[in-house]
């Protein structure tokens, strides 16, 4: 029994784990197009890859991006000023205001300490 209870703790720590790269992946996304606008999935990847030596996969990036579009808090549009034309992201209004809510929720989280 006791080592059901460990397996389910170790279940819930990386289901946590999970959420705070999540997290951190969606921020990055949005300051990176705040920054950087009209960039694309790849742009981020390769960008954080080699200013931090973090490797944020296309597998996670991607249904990300999708996400964040599906919900309107960055825009889309196909760049075809290259070849092969690749899709480039913008924040919106809302996307801002993730923003913003993000820096909320993190200065009460400082606060905390």
């Amino acid at each position: 029994m006791k080592k059901r209870k460990t397996n389910e703790k170790i279940e819930e720590e990386i289901k946590i784990s999970e959420r705070w790269i999540r997290s951190f992946t969606e921020l990055y996304a949005l300051l990176f197009f705040k920054a950087n606008p009209d960039s694309s999935g790849y742009d981020i990847c390769k960008f954080v890859e080699s200013e931090y030596g973090f490797k944020i996969s296309y597998s996670r990036i991607y249904p990300l991006l999708n996400e964040l579009e599906r919900k309107g808090i960055i825009s889309v549009k196909e760049d075809t000023s290259k070849y092969p034309p690749k899709r480039v992201y913008r924040l919106t209004s809302r996307g801002i205001k993730k923003i913003n809510q993000y820096r909320d929720v993190f200065l009460r989280f400082l606060e905390e300490i």
